[in-house]
């Protein structure tokens, strides 16, 4: 049996509260834009400065005849900080969105859309709608596909953190950013890594 549900069709006035809170997912998404941009920005200065003070204390056990250059503790810092304040600037100025877009698009994923076809309790159509933003037609579709991109959004934010921490991390770090990092690539996979980034240009 195919389900066709609208919602409004039950609830006559939820028609308006939905519009109200797409309202409100657009506007959100404006914003996270720069929240992403500050996330990037403060995880890459950060790391530049904790960089600095293990520069001065790893100059006190080298001797003077020693390149401090050659030290494995500051080149993946140096990289991973400067990597995170290209990253920051990269969403600000629309370039870094459009990379991940590019480059996370060939990958499988929004898996929820193809366990609720592969039941067949959805009419297709519905389904397109809700899938593409461009087509979504009733206010219902469209806070069901911000509400997947939401989460889209979260996923993609929660690598990038974890992954820094399991870079430069260690023990306890490590485990709590394997744990994040698994759960960023399950969400990505179910509700796709690419749903909420061109919201965000």
């Amino acid at each position: 049996m195919i389900f066709q549900i609208n919602p409004t069709q039950f609830f006559p006035d939820v028609n308006e509260i939905l519009a109200v809170i797409n309202n409100f997912f657009e506007l959100s998404f404006f914003y996270m834009k720069f929240i992403f941009a500050g996330i990037m920005l403060i995880m890459g200065v950060l790391t530049l400065l904790s960089l600095r003070g293990r520069y001065f204390l790893e100059r006190l056990r080298y001797s003077k005849e020693e390149k401090l250059a050659d030290n494995p503790l500051t080149k993946p810092r140096l990289i991973i900080g400067t990597l995170y304040v290209i990253i920051g600037f990269g969403v600000i100025f629309n370039w870094f969105t459009y990379f991940l877009i590019f480059t996370l698009n060939p990958l499988p994923d929004r898996f929820i859309f193809v366990f609720i076809e592969f039941t067949g309790s959805v009419d297709p159509f519905y389904l397109n709608r809700v899938s593409d933003i461009q087509l979504a037609q009733l206010e219902y579709e469209k806070t069901i596909y911000y509400g997947f991109a939401a989460i889209s959004y979260i996923s993609v934010l929660s690598i990038l953190i974890s992954a820094r921490q399991l870079i430069l991390g260690s023990g306890k770090d490590s485990k709590k950013a394997i744990i994040t990092l698994t759960g960023g690539v399950m969400m990505g996979i179910l509700f796709g890594f690419t749903t909420g980034l061109p919201l965000l240009l």
